[in-house]
């Protein structure tokens, strides 16, 4: 795609390979060439020194013969600088990255042509955003997702001792060492490597833990076991191994009793009872957080696939910037990185892209259908969250918006109160089940 507008007497032909890229062909009149040149050499003229001239009193022809190829090169700076700043000024561009200037041609008495190229804020359009249906999670909270969360308790408040004899169990952590003994000499699978997980966790496959629960601390054995058909590594998926294996530690992790003063331990709750309530009501509202999420994800998901649009590759290298914590960071201060360390910096950034990718669309989509919509936060409506904020921690509503100011949160409570209605606009469009 490509038009040709002209600025004043510039010739721009501008050119779209991407929606989120344009090209400027920029042709400039030998006329402006000559005036800027003859600028450029009055103004050395007037500021160079010579022997045997006085300042300013230099020829011109002088002048030309001992600074010609300066007076070029700053000729065509000045030219692409200034036509550059005007071609933004009187376009409607809004360039999101600075300008890479390329195939500069310029003969003196002849008109200068340059190309230049940058990325531009997408301009995206959002048509089909209605008739989808969508599935909401379940958001339901079962009697073993509270005792789930309540043995995590006792075993954060558990004491652990080392055991001197007896067998591992469910729930222990061992210590051991595992040998390959049919791994060829000199191989990276030889000789015994150390590893230390929790029984029970699938750190470890299910024979290699049946067969760790065979032995008493101290004590080694020979097994054959078999890798799951679902192991992550393929080639080792139904594959038959010998090893030794051998037990080097046994800690055992003794939990406190599940009693109302335990329940009393931790501060806030009178009986094991209203410690249960507490963590059912937390679940409840957490899995009611987690169900709206990814309601809203398969809304935004069906919408991108009804008006697909791409991202500028800048805006996605900015927003990983912000993933991986370098955006929040001063490079002069940031420890020089190995050639190693920035292969695997590389590559996890590059494994990140993706979900970079959708997180920048996601945010356009938002932003574009609060524009058009009309469903931007108003004054009030911050306001009045505020309050309800100021309420549930028993603080002032002007305490609450200090402490939000401060901490830079009420630009973020803008967006999320914006995020919230376009939601719930998209949702009276669609079938949310």
């Amino acid at each position: 795609m490509a038009a040709e507008t002209t600025s004043t007497d510039l010739r721009i032909d501008v050119q779209e390979p991407e929606s989120w890229s344009r090209r400027l062909a920029v042709t400039v009149p030998r006329e402006r060439v000559k005036r800027i040149r003859q600028s450029v050499a009055s103004q050395l003229s007037r500021n160079v020194r010579l022997p045997g001239f006085r300042k300013g009193s230099i020829p011109a022809s002088l002048v030309e013969k001992q600074f010609g190829p300066a007076i070029e090169q700053e000729t065509v700076d000045r030219v692409i600088q200034e036509s550059y700043k005007e071609v933004l000024e009187n376009g409607d561009f809004q360039p999101i990255t600075q300008g890479v200037v390329e195939n500069v041609h310029y003969h003196p008495g002849e008109d200068l042509t340059f190309e230049v190229h940058f990325e531009v804020q997408p301009t995206i359009q959002i048509n089909n955003i209605a008739g989808f249906a969508v599935q909401r999670p379940p958001a339901e909270v079962t009697d073993e997702d509270v005792e789930s969360v309540i043995e995590r308790i006792r075993a954060e408040r558990g004491t652990v001792r080392v055991l001197e004899e007896g067998v591992a169990d469910q729930g222990d952590e061992v210590t051991v060492e595992i040998t390959d003994l049919v791994a060829e000499e000199g191989s990276e699978d030889a000789g015994a490597r150390p590893f230390r997980f929790t029984l029970g966790e699938g750190q470890a496959i299910p024979d290699i833990e049946d067969a760790i629960r065979t032995l008493a601390p101290g004590a080694e054995g020979e097994f054959t076991v078999r890798y799951p058909s679902d192991f992550p590594d393929e080639e080792l998926r139904g594959r038959e191994q010998r090893l030794r294996i051998k037990l080097n530690e046994l800690r055992r992790r003794d939990l406190p009793p599940m009693d109302d003063a335990f329940a009393q331990s931790l501060g806030e709750f009178e009986s094991v009872d209203t410690l249960r309530e507490r963590i059912r009501t937390d679940l409840e509202a957490e899995k009611q957080r987690n169900s709206e999420a990814a309601m809203r994800a398969a809304l935004v998901e069906q919408v991108l696939a009804a008006n697909s649009f791409e991202v500028p590759p800048s805006m996605v290298d900015r927003y990983l910037g912000f993933m991986t914590g370098e955006a929040q960071q001063d490079p002069k201060k940031m420890p020089k990185r190995t050639p190693e360390q920035e292969e695997r910096f590389s590559q996890m950034r590059q494994m990140m892209r993706p979900q970079a990718e959708a997180a920048l669309k996601r945010m356009l989509v938002v932003e574009h259908l609060a524009d058009r919509e009309g469903l931007r936060a108003t004054a009030d409506e911050v306001d009045a969250r505020v309050e309800k904020l100021a309420e549930e921690h028993g603080i002032s509503p002007s305490d609450a918006w200090i402490q939000l100011e401060k901490g830079g949160q009420i630009q973020a409570l803008e967006s999320e109160i914006t995020e919230d209605k376009v939601f719930e606009y998209l949702r009276s469009q669609n079938t949310v089940a």
